[in-house]
Formats: structure tokens, C-alpha cells, sequence
């Protein structure tokens, strides 16, 4: 827990609780506020302090909202204090439209305004790419009515049913789609290769030659003749050439070229085995 949390719940425990008939009371006193078409000064000022009363009151509410969150914010590596901000707004506008003549208490009222609040903050900042959140909700209530209609559902007939265009539906299904992100450091491994991540199953753009897979003969190579080289590339290419025509271009005869080609190979066998069996 950061200090800064840690003062703040401090601070808000000492703030008491309203009791049910003040809840009434405060309400009353910002319905007259908020609903008069020309509130005068005393019925603005006693309106606000009621507002400000009924949010101070309910900071503690903001909290234990906030903590059935708390994973999904680690996840997020979203700050505590950062989400109980984002709840508090939430508190705020409860306050504005709580209306006390419909008989349930506030915090019931509250609970749902800031637990939208958090839930949108955390779609909104938690993911690495951010949408709009309307366009994310479209995209939810489209998914949702995929899962009970089945997989023959068209975009037009879920446009339809959500009472939408076809292309803002498919705008939203491929905005959500392209927003999720995954971890490089994920683990992919099993029990034969628990150190497996999605990173090690990803290809370069670079695609390994045959120059690439034999690089770490040069070293090897270099130990030899120019003339043993020289008939180990052109045997050994991507393109082999054959016996009587690298005759013919070193001016040898076809079997002293295969001699010279198996004295190579030996000797570079001689070379390499210790590298690949220390």
C-alpha cells in the first residue's frame, strides 16, 4: 500500500456517517438546488453543502468498491489511489441524482454509480491501447448478442437488433479486436520446456539463409587453403558445381578435384567436431 493511500484512508475514517434520516435531508436539500429553474443564493449554498456532506460521508463507500477491484487493477498496474478517484467521481454524480422520495437509502443508489465509474476508468486507462467507450460497449453488446443468437448471426442482422449502422458495428468489432494486447514474456512452455515464452515463438522479419546457418563455419574455413576453400563454396552453394566444370576452371583434372575436395572436407571435420562435441 503506497503511503499516499494510506494517508487518504486515514483521512476518510475519521469523516462520520450519515445516519438514514440526514441522508433524506441532504437529499432534499440538492434536489431543491439542482431542480429549481432560479435557485436564489441560500437555496444554492445550503444545496452544495449538502452535496459536499453526502460525498464526504460516503469516501469509505468509494473504498470498499474500489478493493473488489484491486486485482484487475495490479493487472492494469493501475495506482489504488488512481481507481478510488475515479469511484469518487462516480460518488459525485449519485449525489446530483439521488432523489430521497423513492425511499432506498444512498449508499445502494451510490454503490452502482461508482462501480460504472471505476469499471470505465479501468476499460478506459488499463489497456494499453485506449477506445472510446461507447464504441468498446458496442462491441461488448455485440459479443454478448452473438454468444445467445450463435455463430449465423450476420453484421447485418446484429446491426439491426442493436439498432445501429453495419459499418459503425464492424468499425467497433474491429477497433476491439485490434486493442488487445499480449505479453512477450507470457508464458507458452509445458513440462518439457517450462521457460518457453510467446516471445521465443515469434519470427524475425529477417528469414535465416543458407549463409546464416553456416556462419559460424567461417571460422573453421579460414584455417584451411584458398584452393580448399575455394572448392568447398562451389560444391556447397545453394547452387553445386559440378566436378568437370570446376576442372575445367581451376585447370585440373576431374579427380584431382575430388581429391582436393574429400582432403578439405577431412580436414574441416577435424575442425569442427571438437567445436560441436567439447
Amino acid at each position: 500500500m503506497s503511503d499516499v493511500f494510506g494517508d487518504y484512508l486515514r483521512s476518510i475514517s475519521r469523516i462520520p456517517m450519515l445516519a438514514q434520516q440526514e441522508e433524506v435531508h441532504y437529499g432534499r436539500l440538492v434536489r431543491l438546488w439542482l431542480d429549481a429553474t432560479v435557485a436564489d443564493a441560500a437555496t444554492v449554498r445550503r444545496g452544495r453543502r449538502a452535496l459536499e456532506r453526502m460525498v464526504t460521508a460516503n469516501l469509505r463507500l468509494v473504498v470498499s468498491v474500489v478493493t473488489r477491484f484491486r486485482r484487475l487493477g495490479r493487472q492494469y498496474r493501475l495506482e489504488p489511489i488512481d481507481l478510488v478517484q475515479a469511484g469518487n467521481l462516480g460518488l459525485i454524480r449519485a449525489a446530483e441524482r439521488f432523489d430521497p422520495s423513492r425511499g432506498y437509502r444512498f449508499s445502494t443508489f451510490a454503490y452502482w454509480w461508482i462501480r460504472q465509474a471505476v469499471t470505465r476508468h479501468l476499460q478506459e486507462q488499463g489497456a494499453a491501447i485506449r477506445l472510446p467507450h461507447a464504441l468498446r460497449l458496442l462491441a461488448q453488446r455485440y459479443q454478448a448478442l452473438q454468444e445467445r443468437s450463435g455463430p449465423g448471426l450476420s453484421i447485418e442482422e446484429a446491426a439491426a437488433q442493436l439498432g445501429e449502422l453495419p459499418q459503425r458495428l464492424l468499425h467497433a468489432i474491429r477497433a476491439l479486436d485490434c486493442a488487445r494486447t499480449l505479453s512477450l514474456d507470457q508464458p507458452m512452455g509445458d513440462g518439457e520446456q517450462p521457460d518457453l515464452t510467446l516471445l521465443d515463438t515469434v519470427a524475425g522479419s529477417h528469414q535465416p539463409t543458407l549463409v546464416d546457418d553456416y556462419a559460424w563455419l567461417e571460422a573453421p574455413l579460414r584455417q584451411l587453403t584458398s584452393q580448399e576453400r575455394n572448392v568447398l563454396r562451389s560444391r556447397f552453394c545453394e547452387r553445386p558445381v559440378s566436378l568437370m566444370s570446376l576442372a575445367q576452371h581451376l585447370g585440373k583434372s576431374r579427380y584431382q578435384v575430388q581429391a582436393l575436395e574429400r582432403r578439405a572436407v577431412r580436414r574441416l571435420r577435424q575442425l569442427v567436431i571438437p567445436m560441436l562435441e567439447p
